[in-house]
């Protein structure tokens, strides 16, 4: 009687599992490295097509009205009467002039004897408490209806992931060399006449650096968080974001539309050094450095 065989099946080794899991553990990291590579490529996409949007913003703007916006609000002061027969005096009415951004204010308002630039009662920060305050710097500012009132595009994506728990209403800054520093428009800037257009900023970021000594405040009140590089103020643009494992750069935007990503050099760079270059970029004029290193990112 011949006896069936049975084939015998013989189940994986130590070895072999060991050899399958680590394979797997292989494909994982590469996943996640690439979804998370895929995530920090599409902050930074989203970061420059919100700079493209505020530049689109401006031209729309000075299409209407014939001039850029303002990088700030300014104060305007006029001499209104106050009461009615014997009892009438004069007194200064101060009203703003609205930027790109407004400020604290819901308008024109009295204010005696002194302006509210004077007691900085206007200075409204991003990362201020008043959701009120934060409110009227977006439906006050000259853009806010040409972005159609959506309000991402004023915050980098990176800030809105590093800063969540204070919720930042914009990071982006107004190169202040657009009228504000000035107190009013300067004719040099007339739309469709400002010089070098493709050279001079129009938009960059809030530096990480700073920032967070201003939110750990509470208040967040530092100058270097409203909505106006003050270049000449020493504040520098921020080279928030990076791809991967490589060097950091800065997101801008120019006068004529066009972003540029600003590389940080391997060489590393000193804080003088990044002043300059935020001058240069400012003003769209060489300073104390060969401003043509900068021109190419991809040369850093």
């Amino acid at each position: 009687m011949k006896k069936d065989s049975i084939a015998m099946k013989s189940g994986f080794t130590l070895v072999e599992m060991l050899v399958v899991i680590g394979i797997l553990g292989i494909l994982m990291g590469v996943l996640v490295g690439s979804l998370s590579g895929s995530t920090e490529g599409a902050r930074n996409a989203q970061c420059l097509t919100n700079m493209k949007n505020l530049a689109s913003a401006c031209h729309s703007y000075g299409m209407t009205s014939g001039y850029y916006p303002l990088a700030g609000s300014v104060e305007k002061v006029s001499v209104e009467k106050q009461g009615s027969g014997s009892s009438s005096s004069f007194s200064p009415i101060y009203y703003e002039v609205p930027g790109w951004l407004g400020w604290n204010s819901a308008g024109a308002y009295a204010k005696e004897p002194t302006s509210t630039i004077a007691n900085k009662s206007w200075y409204i920060s991003s990362y201020n408490k008043d959701d009120i305050a934060r409110e009227y710097a977006y439906t006050n500012g000259v853009l806010f209806k040409y972005l159609s009132g959506n309000k991402n595009c004023y915050r980098c994506p990176m800030h809105v992931k590093k800063f969540a728990k204070q919720n930042p209403a914009w990071s982006y800054v107004m190169n202040a060399d657009f009228g504000w520093q000035y107190g009013s428009r300067k004719t040099s800037y007339y739309y469709g006449k400002l010089s070098r257009a493709d050279k001079k900023l129009l938009f960059a970021e809030i530096g990480f650096m700073g920032v967070e000594d201003s939110v750990n405040t509470g208040e967040g009140s530092d100058s270097k968080c409203d909505c106006i590089l003050q270049y000449k103020d020493n504040e520098l643009i921020g080279f928030n974001h990076a791809s991967g494992k490589k060097a950091k750069f800065a997101h801008v935007v120019f006068a004529d539309g066009h972003v540029e990503k600003i590389s940080w050099p391997k060489a590393g760079l000193s804080q003088s050094d990044v002043q300059d270059l935020t001058t240069w970029l400012c003003e769209g004029t060489d300073v104390t450095f060969d401003g043509a290193r900068y021109q190419d990112a991809s040369n850093l």
